[in-house]
């Protein structure tokens, strides 16, 4: 093994950048905080969606004739199917909440300011593209959730002024539901999204390790700045080992609780009452109260602003303090933003 590894770092150079990446030296500080695990753990379920993805496309098939029934297939008769779904539906939800708890880590750490300004700009990229993951995701199995939410959502984006007339169409491939977006979605879920996702997740990690972890906000974290342990052993094994234990847990929800699948998409049901999955329920409720001529807001202002604010907030927020105590404005509205999600998502939950 050594001479056939010798053999490949002669012809490649491979050996020198893979030791600097194992090499890296972590600060003692981040190693004793938890928290610090939450991007390693985003990293490793987009790993587990991508396998988990890749042998779900082995069956599927995408049709409208035949999505349904390969999906059907997959859950309850193919060997190990109803695990496969069963961690890839569970670890698109543990990839949003994983993502926006490292978000708002990050957020409260105060880790967007100079010089990590554009790593926040991938970051609030990457929610973003989780988010889209989830939502191209609904119209696979091609059951009624499926195929009402999807129809739902395309007429939200539809509803954009002037716009939202050629976004709906760009998004169904037509008027209405079927092959075409059918198509369109399951590329962009499997090819466009994985791809874009991948290069955001290169860049992130390169310029984290460009500029180092943002400075401790304690003393006790400040009295270890300056003590490092490498990247390997010491932070993969923690990684590894919050990866099994998420691991564990997926497989246990597979197995207590089947992914689920409804009825076979009936595009002409008058009585079916659209719902999201949970992370998108603060938005379908927020909808109820911008009706008619106000959906504007709720579908191009208010979207706007969050992510708007997000993009500015490494430009406005310019001072050198760090301590989310000591700086109330963005704590503030931090936590209105979490609560305002947290009461809503309650809201269409039992509305």
């Amino acid at each position: 093994m050594a001479h056939i590894l010798e053999w490949i770092d002669q012809r490649t150079g491979i050996n020198g950048p893979i030791r600097a990446f194992l090499n890296y030296p972590v600060p003692k500080y981040v190693t004793r905080n938890y928290l610090y695990t939450l991007g390693g753990l985003s990293l490793i379920t987009f790993a587990l969606q991508v396998i988990t993805g890749i042998l779900l496309t082995f069956y599927y098939d995408p049709s409208p004739e035949g999505a349904y029934n390969s999906v059907d297939f997959i859950t309850y008769q193919l060997p190990l199917g109803w695990l496969i779904r069963g961690i890839h539906h569970y670890g698109a939800s543990a990839m949003v909440v994983l993502t926006s708890l490292h978000m708002l880590r990050t957020y409260f750490f105060s880790a967007y300011k100079k010089p990590r300004e554009v790593n926040w700009l991938t970051g609030v990229l990457l929610l973003f593209l989780v988010l889209l993951f989830s939502f191209t995701g609904y119209l696979l199995p091609w059951d009624q959730k499926g195929y009402w939410a999807t129809k739902v959502g395309t007429e939200i984006a539809g509803s954009v002024p002037l716009i939202g007339e050629a976004i709906l169409r760009l998004m169904r491939g037509g008027e209405n539901l079927g092959q075409a977006t059918l198509t369109r979605f399951y590329a962009t879920h499997i090819l466009m999204l994985p791809a874009a996702v991948g290069l955001l997740i290169a860049a992130h990690i390169y310029l984290l390790r460009h500029h180092g972890m943002a400075p401790p906000l304690t003393e006790r974290g400040r009295a270890l700045a300056h003590k490092f342990v490498p990247f390997f052993p010491f932070w993969v094994v923690k990684d590894a080992v919050l990866g099994l234990g998420l691991l564990a847990l997926l497989v246990y929800l597979s197995y207590t609780a089947r992914a689920p699948l409804e009825f076979p998409a009936d595009p002409t049901s008058s009585n079916y009452v659209p719902r999201p999955e949970w992370y998108f329920l603060f938005y379908f409720q927020m909808l109820k109260y911008f009706p008619g001529e106000l959906e504007p807001v709720a579908t191009v202002l208010i979207p706007l602003f969050i992510f708007g604010s997000m993009i500015l907030l490494p430009f406005f927020d310019r001072s050198e303090e760090r301590r989310p105590w000591k700086k109330p404005v963005t704590t503030i509205a931090g936590l209105f933003y979490i609560i305002i999600i947290l009461i809503f998502t309650v809201l269409g939950a039992t509305g």
